[in-house]
């Protein structure tokens, strides 16, 4: 089997490249044209497309004798424009040229983002509602652009008849990427960490990935959509102390209710702020829950299904992410 990889050179990237390597799987990785890959680790057997999927042609030649797309590109940063542009139109065109080759399946990364959070409660799963289009532009513009790709790859999975696989990450944390926008409100060493036993939705980077390669290499994947966690999730508080440590940085932590700071921006954005959409995140209500609301999450149908499992504990996770680095260990 011969994988296209997407977003090859990004945090998650990257390490599917390496997961897919090792369930034998021969990878095409597709880059940016000014990404950096030297220090990736990967063997020669790893062919490398540099393309811009909003603006190269010929991307068809890009799946010559591939028979899975796994589709990771996406913007994680700019404006509401850029990221548009980069993950939804680049997408699209991605899939137009898809449709002139005689690939025929899809694994796309979706986004915890996607989700309606201010209608969960309970444990977010996969059946769980997903943001409507009518409310879909108060929040920001990653989880606009994902929400948007993630309906553009299903209806032109429907309309070619393609098998598609829709894996859903919470947060993915790992090695130089261990802040996780829901540890709360940092000012200088003072941490607000608002609802500190609540749960994070967490799965470390090389487990994320191996999830990943298997759902390109195993048929019971094609027509699911999986959540992505490595399990229940650590607590706010427990996983910032972890982080302090890990990182050497002394912090003094401050516990939040949640309750009571999601009624006062509630208040705040409805009258002081009159509904203001250009307000810091933690101020616009929908865009607080998505961050900070508290749930609980599984990986069950994961599980279930393919059978799987994190491969890493939460401790080696801790190690692997803040013990000086290594090597890059090249996967034949």
């Amino acid at each position: 089997m011969k994988a296209l990889v997407t977003g090859a050179a990004g945090f998650l990237g990257r390490h599917v490249v390496s997961a897919l390597l090792e369930r034998g799987v021969a990878v095409r990785a597709m880059v940016r044209p000014a990404a950096r890959i030297e220090g990736l680790g990967w063997p020669p057997s790893v062919e490398v497309v540099r393309a811009d999927l909003r603006s190269s042609p010929d991307l068809h030649r890009a799946f010559d004798g591939v028979e899975v797309l796994v589709h990771l590109a996406a913007a994680v940063s700019g404006g509401e424009d850029a990221q548009f542009a980069a993950t939804v139109v680049g997408t699209e065109r991605l899939l137009e040229a898809m449709a002139r080759t005689d690939c025929r399946r899809v694994v796309l990364a979706s986004s915890f983002s996607v989700y309606d959070w201010s209608a969960i409660e309970g444990t977010l799963d996969e059946d769980s509602p997903l943001e409507p289009v009518a409310d879909l532009y108060a929040r920001d513009g990653y989880s606009i652009a994902k929400s948007w790709q993630e309906r553009v790859v299903r209806r032109a999975c429907a309309t070619h008849g393609w098998e598609l696989t829709v894996l859903r990450p919470g947060f993915i944390w790992g090695r130089d990427h261990a802040y996780l926008a829901a540890l709360g409100v940092q000012i200088s060493r003072l941490h607000l960490v608002i609802g500190p036993l609540s749960r994070l939705p967490m799965t470390h980077v090389e487990n994320c990935a191996d999830l990943f390669a298997l759902a390109a290499v195993d048929p019971r994947a094609r027509g699911q959509t999986f959540n992505v966690v490595d399990g229940e999730g650590e607590r706010i508080w427990s996983f910032l102390g972890d982080y302090l440590r890990g990182k050497g940085e002394r912090g003094i932590r401050i516990p939040v209710p949640y309750q009571l700071v999601h009624r006062a921006v509630q208040l705040a954005f409805s009258t002081v702020f009159r509904r203001n959409l250009k307000l810091p995140q933690i101020l616009i209500p929908v865009r607080f829950e998505s961050r900070l609301k508290p749930l609980r999450y599984t990986h069950r149908r994961a599980r279930e299904v393919l059978g799987w499992s994190p491969p890493l504990a939460f401790e080696e996770c801790l190690r692997r992410t803040f013990e000086p680095a290594g090597p890059a260990r090249a996967v034949a």
